[in-house]
């Protein structure tokens, strides 16, 4: 009896290490995803929304009037890679909570940009980002955010 409860918790000790590990790998996956998403966005490459981006996406920009879905964002990615440049970035990681497949990232980040007129400014901000699990995939399903108010 004895021999078989040494089992039992040892065992036990086993699974929370593996779920432990696989939780670790996912947090890790999605900070990839997020320093990936913002690296293609800054080269202008906006096939990052194709493949990162949930069809059902519901994102609420600082500063916009309302949330925006997936062909939203399409349209006006193609316009935004027209009216600046990124120069440099630099993400922060704050926090990220995983349940099941829902993923929550939160993170600070500064950003120098030029626009078309060329004039340069430095921004900070931050975002929260909601991801989600299908098909062994994470997608951006939700995000809410963008720069902080100029002082």
């Amino acid at each position: 009896m004895k021999h078989r409860t040494h089992w039992m918790i040892a065992m036990t000790l086993a699974l929370a290490g593996f779920t432990g590990s696989a939780l670790a790998d996912d947090q890790q996956d999605v900070w990839k995803l997020e320093q990936q998403q913002w690296k293609l966005a800054a080269a202008k490459d906006t096939s990052w929304i194709d493949s990162m981006v949930h069809p059902n996406l519901r994102m609420w920009e600082a500063g916009a009037p309302m949330p925006r879905n997936k062909a939203s964002l399409q349209h006006w990615a193609r316009y935004d890679n027209g009216n600046g440049t990124t120069l440099e970035y630099e993400l922060l990681p704050i926090s990220t909570t995983i349940t099941g497949n829902v993923a929550v990232v939160q993170y600070y980040y500064m950003m120098a940009r030029e626009n078309f007129k060329k004039e340069r400014e430095t921004v900070t901000g931050h975002y929260t980002d909601v991801l989600m699990k299908e098909g062994g995939k994470w997608q951006f399903i939700a995000w809410a955010g963008g720069d902080d108010p100029k002082k």
